[in-house]
């Protein structure tokens, strides 16, 4: 069966639009409060570095998993049900850690990852679905800054009341979101899907979680999400190193230059396309996070912080855009699944790789190391566009001889 949506507008800003990002929002926060506290409260109970690691990339190898099936069902089947399945693993999971040891922490993100694969895919598959396609680069890019919203407060806030209260505490305020989440994506009504039968029957299969039009994009995003989960994961640790107790003006700065910029980078993207984002921001990612790990006071962090910034606000809504556009339109869900595998990939390969960096060099290290996988990014994609230029060249030059 192949779904198609039948939307009546072409307007962006609807009532279930504007649901979706508070729910989306939320939904993040809750989920995102606990990635730079857990490895800090690992740390505080005699944990290892390598314990610290994992209770940040376990969940991402169940939520990898559950994608590869869920991303392609979401084109199929009404989306709802799922998305609140996830919802409720992802709060009483986290109601859990209130009272387990760490060992028993590891093992329960094992299953918050699924909890976590059917919430963000789900939101994911609501907004390529309510987004006309006209304005994808745009409500993509606000659906995207309320993620990039989500993930610059939550370290806020975690980090604060944990140097004030307890773990406890950041438990039960990530279970308090993900029910608010849930009240507003509960109002939103979605376009009907009708559903065509296919020529051909064929049974589930890997391959249709995989979206091949979304691969460049994905592995793009995979290289910069690794820098993402060094800063997400590790920067309060990183200030205690550096004795640094307001570590999260860090997060101030890079959430207040992504609210200035993220007005104009999605009507951009409609207008011009990715070409002229992605090489300019992945470049003032890497001078941010060369400062970051350089960085002695408060004003160099904040400078640090605005490069990054206004490079991740431009260049992760970018790709996701673009996996999302050149993808067929009964395939939209299984873009948004395997991008976003993509993130849970690069969280999992991110946090051992770069939380071993981290043990044996330190953290300042760590930023400049992770600064090469935004320059892998930035050869790749350069790579691509010369081959793709050149294909055109040879296209045109066939075409006049013919």
């Amino acid at each position: 069966m192949e779904a198609k949506i039948q939307s009546s507008t072409t307007k962006l800003w609807t009532k279930s639009y504007v649901l979706m990002l508070f729910s989306n929002l939320f939904i993040y926060l809750a989920f995102y409060m606990l990635t730079p506290t857990l490895p800090a409260y690992a740390k505080a109970t005699g944990g290892s570095n390598l314990e610290a690691s994992l209770v940040v990339s376990t969940f991402s190898i169940t939520s990898l998993l559950i994608r590869l099936f869920t991303g392609s069902i979401m084109d199929k089947i009404e989306i709802k049900p799922l998305l609140l399945a996830g919802a409720i693993i992802l709060a009483g999971s986290t109601l859990s850690f209130i009272w387990l040891p760490l060992d028993a922490i590891i093992f329960v993100r094992i299953i918050q990852g699924i909890g976590w694969g059917l919430a963000s895919t789900g939101t994911a598959a609501i907004f390529s679905d309510i987004i006309p396609e006209e304005k994808r680069g745009e409500g993509m890019g606000y659906y995207s800054l309320s993620m990039i919203i989500s993930m610059a407060l939550s370290p806020i806030f975690a980090i604060i009341i944990m140097n004030l209260y307890s773990f406890k505490n950041i438990a039960i305020t990530s279970i308090l979101l993900v029910l608010v989440g849930v009240l507003f994506f509960s109002r939103v009504k979605l376009p009907k899907k009708t559903f065509v039968a296919s020529k051909l029957k064929k049974k589930f299969s890997l391959s249709d979680s995989f979206e091949r039009k979304a691969a460049l994009p994905s592995l793009l995003c995979f290289f910069l999400v690794i820098t993402l989960c060094g800063i997400m994961s590790y920067i309060m640790l990183y200030g205690k190193e550096l004795k640094l107790t307001s570590i999260w003006v860090y997060f101030v700065g890079y959430l207040s230059i992504i609210l200035v910029t993220r007005p104009w980078v999605g009507k951009i993207f409609d207008k011009k396309g990715h070409n002229v984002i992605i090489i300019p921001g992945s470049i003032s990612i890497i001078i941010g996070l060369i400062l970051l790990s350089y960085t002695n006071s408060i004003t160099t962090l904040i400078i640090a912080s605005l490069f990054y910034g206004i490079g991740y606000g431009a260049v992760q809504p970018s790709l996701q855009a673009w996996a999302v556009d050149r993808s067929p339109n009964n395939r939209k869900g299984a873009a948004n699944g395997t991008f976003l595998s993509s993130m849970d990939l690069a969280y999992t390969v991110g946090s051992i790789l770069l939380g071993s960096v981290a043990g044996y060099k330190g953290y300042a290290v760590m930023y400049r190391f992770s600064s090469i996988f935004v320059i892998l990014l930035l050869m790749l994609y350069t790579y691509k566009l010369i081959q793709k230029n050149i294909n055109q060249k040879e296209n045109l030059r066939e075409d006049a001889i013919a």
